[in-house]
Parts: C-alpha cells; sequence; structure tokens
C-alpha cells in the first residue's frame, strides 16, 4: 500500500520537495500546466519559486495543446508560461515548435505519441492542479502526465481518434492548412477540404489555421474511452521513469486551467498530497474533496464519474487506489 503525504497549508510544499530530493536530484523535468491565457487558478508560481534550491537545473516540462490559442505553438507557449510567473525555471515544449516532434511508446498491444524532449528525462516531478473537468470528471496528477504530455497528434488520438474537419463558414481559403500537410489530404476547391482517408492525424493543421477554421469532434469517442485512453498515455509517460506527484488541492474548480478568464472556487482548500503512485494521489485528492462536500462534485456537475480512470490505471498496473494517507 503506497503511502499518501498530505499537509494541509500549501505553502509547505518545500517539505515536499526536500523528500523528493532524497529520492532524486539530476535530470529532473518538472511537469506542469501553465494556465490559459487568463486563468488564474492554476498552481501560484511563486508556491514552487524554490525547485531549484532542491534539484539541479530542473526544467519545466510541457507539451502544445491541441486547439487554437496561446499553447498552440511552442514561441507562444513559453511566452504565456513567463507571463504567468513560471520564467525562474528553463521550459522544455517537448513536442517542438508545432507540435510535429514526438516518439511512440508501446503500452501493452497499443502504442502511444508522446512529446520527444520526454527522452531527455529520467526523473519526472509531476505538479498538478486538482479540480474538475468535463471530460474526465476530474484532473489531477493522471490527467496532467497523459493528457499533458502526448503530442498533437496524441492528443487528437485521444480526444477523438478521427481526422480533423474544416468548417466552410470560418475558411478563408488562405492554403495554410494545405502547405503546412505532411501528406497532402487537404484540398482547396472555393473552401479546404481535408480529405480523412489519408490523414495520419498529426493535426498541424489545427495549430497552423489563423481563424481556427479547422477542428475535430471532441465527442466522437464516449468519455470514458476518452479516460482510458489518458490511462494508456499515462502508462506511456511513466514507462522506466523515477515519478514522484504532488497535486495542489487549492483554489478546486469545476473546469480545468485550460480555460481562460477567471474561475470562482467552489470549496475551501484542502491542501497537498505527494506520492510516488500516480493512482493513489488522485484517489487521495478525490476522496477529500467527497469527504468535505458529503458528495463527489465533480460527477454531480459533469455527469461523469472519474474514479474510472483510476480503475483503468489500476488495470494497467501503474498504480493501485488503495493509500494509506500520512499527515505532516
Amino acid at each position: 500500500m503506497e503511502k499518501v503525504y498530505f499537509c494541509k497549508d500549501v505553502k509547505r510544499v518545500n517539505e515536499f520537495f526536500k523528500i523528493i530530493s532524497e529520492d532524486f536530484k539530476d535530470n529532473v523535468g518538472v511537469k506542469i500546466h501553465f494556465g490559459e491565457d487568463g486563468n488564474t487558478t492554476h498552481i501560484d508560481p511563486k508556491l514552487i519559486k524554490d525547485l531549484g534550491k532542491y534539484f539541479n537545473k530542473p526544467k519545466f516540462i510541457e507539451s502544445n495543446v491541441l486547439y487554437k490559442g496561446r499553447r498552440t505553438t511552442k514561441k507562444e507557449h513559453i511566452k504565456l508560461a513567463k507571463e504567468h510567473g513560471f520564467g525562474f525555471l528553463g521550459i522544455d515544449i517537448l513536442d517542438g515548435d508545432m507540435g510535429e516532434e514526438e516518439i511512440k511508446v508501446k503500452v501493452g498491444k497499443d502504442v502511444v505519441r508522446l512529446g520527444k524532449g520526454l527522452e531527455k528525462y529520467d526523473n519526472l516531478l509531476v505538479l498538478s492542479h486538482f479540480k474538475g473537468h468535463m471530460l474526465s470528471g476530474f484532473g489531477g496528477a493522471i490527467k496532467n502526465m497523459g493528457m499533458g504530455i502526448g503530442s498533437r497528434a496524441g492528443k487528437l488520438d485521444m480526444h477523438s481518434g478521427i481526422a480533423p474537419f474544416v468548417h466552410e463558414d470560418q475558411c478563408i481559403a488562405c492554403g495554410k492548412c494545405v502547405e503546412n500537410c505532411p501528406v497532402d489530404t487537404i484540398k482547396i476547391n472555393g473552401k479546404a477540404k481535408i480529405y480523412p482517408k489519408k490523414c495520419i492525424g498529426c493535426a498541424k493543421c489545427i495549430a497552423v489555421c489563423p481563424v481556427g477554421a479547422i477542428g475535430i469532434k471532441w465527442r466522437s469517442r464516449s468519455r470514458k474511452n476518452a479516460m482510458a485512453n489518458i490511462a494508456k498515455y499515462t502508462a506511456g509517460v511513466v514507462k522506466n521513469k523515477n515519478v514522484w506527484c504532488i497535486n495542489f488541492l487549492n483554489n478546486i474548480t469545476y473546469n480545468c486551467d485550460c480555460f481562460g478568464g477567471k474561475q470562482e472556487p467552489f470549496m475551501e482548500d484542502i491542501g497537498i498530497l505527494m506520492s510516488k503512485d500516480c493512482v493513489a494521489v488522485d484517489k487521495a485528492c478525490l476522496d477529500l474533496v467527497k469527504k468535505a462536500k458529503g458528495f463527489d462534485p465533480f460527477k454531480a456537475d459533469h455527469d461523469i464519474d472519474g474514479e474510472y480512470v483510476l480503475n483503468v490505471c489500476e488495470k494497467l498496473k501503474i498504480g493501485s487506489k488503495k493509500y494509506k494517507l500520512v499527515e505532516i
């Protein structure tokens, strides 16, 4: 049974860093979510500003998002991260300038597509803001790793597994998608059209469209299938890695930090939790939220049982829902 350490004061996170630094100090990738443009409830960078005192030249690691926004390209992603206060460490966008750099990792009979830069790091410190999520019920360490380190093509696979399509009413026929398609599967005849049979799912067209006219059908797979994919991708991330997870249970919102603009927390802060087991730490967070509220607020708001992803992770043998809570 894995230990999950719990502290009610998020400002004591340095005590967690000290414990982890006794396990590893070098070659550390710090997985974090910088928050969408305008988001204010992501992890406060001031809480983690001492990372460099405990680890030898750690770097924040992330990958680009699937949809159009300021985290679509490496250059703008890093710029936004610095605007949000994360410029005190180096920042490594694992899947390159446009999300095109990836590695394929075998998980059982399947293959997952992750940001290529992950290869550089033997040790992962996963810092996650625990909150609700419209796709998976809640988001914690598992969501942060699985979805967060998936390449752009990997994110497309997790969300839908189908080719993007063009919103003809928005398309300006500029040809950017045609120029950037690596398999020549987009043609323009008045408006752009994507021919799905040849599409390899790289999603680069989504990134380069200047007007956001290319999208995907987010719910083309059931949410349970998407959650199973997130678990599978997490298994790929942790494979042959030394991993510690810290979850921040403060500023707890119904929706994820991908939402731009201000969100209002719906409950009181609980604290911070740490474990080497991503399943145990997410389960402990969910249990503490349910205990504080008397019910599962994420399930009530999003109509999905987020514990499903924990069950899949257990089947993949990357963690256990059984844990021992150790308060410090």
